[in-house]
């Protein structure tokens, strides 16, 4: 984000637009934008916040305005190339992040955006490809390698993988996206026990961090150690504090079926049926449907007394 140094209305926008109030900072934007309509930056900052509150149509149309304004600017490319991704627009953020990069050549924001578009396109050798430029520029930049090693997990090149997370540890050693990623790199290869230890470090660096306690859960649960996984889903629920997560709740909802707490899973997955939009809502609902199917095979008595770890929640 840009910064100006004056008590303009854009000043104060840009703290609390910092500060996470994107809603009052978007009033304080187009107070400015009011007296200096032509001011790119101001629009800039008023996409960011829309982008921040998940309204990317309004987002990408102050961009726009922005770009109007000035075209060959990097920070505002990058930011709707980035706006595009999120909204599922692949292919379209990539043109924008190759925009970008044509703008200024050393830009590792646009690399990176280009090669995660790429991934959510299952164009991994093509991401790969990309990241080595980046890789080129600054070798020792942490988001190009997590990014490296990321690809190389879904290329199924595990080794390589951990060898670029280790290469992030060992700049810092507290690094949770990287303890993260080698733990589910572990957990691909089939070892558990590693995958654990990794997740547990993380808790060792922040016991608060919930994407940790649901990876623990997730494993406990592959090894059919359901209470013990749901202890771990429950201490997440905690964290979040009320807070929608759709990570949790489904593995809350997985984890309360497997143990036939079927009633409390119903539940859990009604509250993601009401959150979620899309395949997530659809899958949510034919859930609560085979649930219900086993809370009838309970009652008359012909429901296996273990259901598997590796059952499947929507199989018939």
């Amino acid at each position: 984000m840009v910064k100006v140094n004056d008590s303009s209305a854009y000043k104060r926008g840009q703290e609390l637009l910092d500060s996470g109030m994107c809603r009052e900072a978007i009033a304080l934007f187009d107070e400015f934008l009011a007296q200096q309509p032509d001011s790119w930056k101001a629009l800039n900052s008023k996409g960011f916040a829309y982008q921040k509150m998940s309204e990317y149509t309004e987002a990408i149309a102050c961009f726009d305005k922005a770009l109007q304004i000035n075209p060959k600017s990097v920070e505002v490319l990058n930011n709707k190339a980035f706006t595009l991704s999120v909204r599922g627009l692949y292919k379209d953020a990539i043109t924008c992040f190759e925009e970008a990069f044509a703008c200024d050549p050393t830009s590792l924001e646009a690399l990176n955006g280009k090669a995660i578009a790429l991934q959510r396109l299952f164009l991994y050798k093509d991401a790969l490809d990309v990241l080595q430029q980046a890789y080129q520029i600054d070798s020792k930049h942490p988001q190009t390698l997590l990014s490296i090693a990321v690809t190389l997990q879904k290329l199924e090149q595990y080794e390589r993988a951990i060898g670029y997370f280790k290469k992030v540890l060992s700049t810092d050693k507290t690094n949770v996206k990287a303890w993260n990623g080698i733990g589910v790199t572990y957990q691909l290869m089939g070892d558990n026990d590693s995958a654990l230890k990794c997740f547990t470090k993380i808790l060792n660096i922040d016991s608060r961090e919930i994407q940790a306690w649901l990876s623990i859960g997730y494993v406990y649960q592959r090894m059919g150690k359901f209470n013990d996984a749901l202890k771990c889903y429950n201490k997440a629920k905690a964290l979040v504090d009320g807070r929608y997560h759709h990570k949790l709740y489904d593995g809350l909802a997985s984890c309360l079926t497997k143990l036939s707490e079927f009633d409390q899973a119903i539940e859990v997955y009604k509250h993601i049926f009401q959150r979620e939009q899309g395949k997530k809502k659809w899958d949510a609902q034919r859930s609560i449907k085979f649930v219900n199917k086993l809370k009838r095979k309970k009652a008359n008595g012909t429901l296996p007394d273990v259901m598997s770890a590796d059952d499947d929640l929507l199989g018939e």
